[in-house]
């Protein structure tokens, strides 16, 4: 019996070996990505996704005219035109939460009486075809003095120093400067502008700018963000001189609005920025890359006064 016994139990052992060898190996369970690396590929993956036909070939729309100057630097014009920021710029310090201008008309301030010639200093972050396109309106909305300046310094800021001359066909008017740069599929980057009292002679009477904070800041979304769904909350602060409320624009690169809507601020007399929020809805079948463009309108022509801008991807 004992030795029946131990048959049968080294028979069972020999069948329960055998039934592990019949297992199938285990296979290796995947390896999860890591929760602080999920949103950058997300962001990969649609960037991925983007078809030509969704991004078109970089066009721009500063074309020469006949009334426009193409400022070709030459050596000694660089070192005053593209110099970086002076001490005497005022800039915000390091705890304000209001950053620099991307254009900053320093010289001459808001509502300066000029002669021609008119003496302009300007501090510039370059459009993506590193120019800078200035510009004198009258009061009727005619353009007296257009000018298109090449920034030949690799500097993040340039500057403007230059001189202009206009004329008027009586004693004086109202005139209206502006400054824009525009990015790489020639839409508005930055713009910021100026009224100035034009007189046909006399002395001048020059104001210098109060600070060269930016007029807008776009708070979110903020730029290169991934953005979800078919609608977008814009806001952020702005200082304004007008009670119109700003205009926010979602454009993409082929110059299509996506979507608009306005956004009211309160103006202010104090220099204060307020805050400003509003909610745009847009419809997209890709992902596509868009210009959120925050305009400042209420001036004494049609058209912007300042604006800002940031770049986000919107993915259905």
């Amino acid at each position: 019996m004992l030795r029946r016994g131990v048959l049968w139990i080294s028979l069972l052992f020999f069948v329960w070996l055998s039934g592990c060898d019949a297992l199938p190996a285990s296979k290796e369970l995947p390896t999860l990505i890591p929760t602080e690396q999920l949103p950058t590929v997300i962001a990969m993956t649609a960037e991925a996704m983007v078809t030509p036909s969704s991004t078109p070939e970089p066009t721009s729309t500063i074309t020469p005219t006949e009334v426009v100057v193409i400022d070709e630097l030459d050596e000694s014009d660089a070192a005053s035109e593209t110099s970086p920021v002076e001490d005497s710029n005022p800039s915000p310090t390091s705890q304000s939460p209001i950053p620099p201008a991307q254009i900053a008309i320093f010289n001459p301030g808001p509502l300066s009486k000029v002669v021609s010639p008119i003496s302009l200093v300007a501090y510039v972050v370059p459009g993506a075809d590193e120019r800078a396109r200035l510009e004198l309106w009258g009061e009727d909305g005619r353009l007296m003095y257009r000018r298109i300046f090449n920034f030949t310094t690799s500097a993040p800021q340039g500057r403007i120093v230059t001189d202009f001359g206009f004329e008027i066909p009586g004693v004086a008017e109202t005139g209206h400067l502006s400054i824009q740069t525009q990015d790489e599929y020639g839409r508005l980057l930055a713009l910021a502008s100026i009224d100035l009292i034009l007189l046909s002679s006399g002395d001048a009477d020059i104001s210098l700018a109060s600070d060269t904070l930016s007029p807008i800041v776009i708070q979110n979304p903020i730029e290169k963000e991934l953005i979800f769904g078919d609608k977008m909350l814009v806001e952020g602060v702005a200082r304004t001189a007008s009670d119109q409320p700003l205009l926010v624009e979602i454009v993409a690169a082929d110059g299509r609005i996506l979507g608009s809507r306005l956004a009211g601020v309160v103006p202010t007399e104090k220099g204060e920025h307020n805050l400003f929020a509003t909610e745009i809805s847009y419809q997209i079948n890709a992902p596509t890359w868009v210009r959120v463009i925050v305009s400042e309108r209420g001036g004494r022509l049609p058209g912007a006064v300042n604006v800002s801008t940031v770049e986000v991807l919107l993915s259905p």
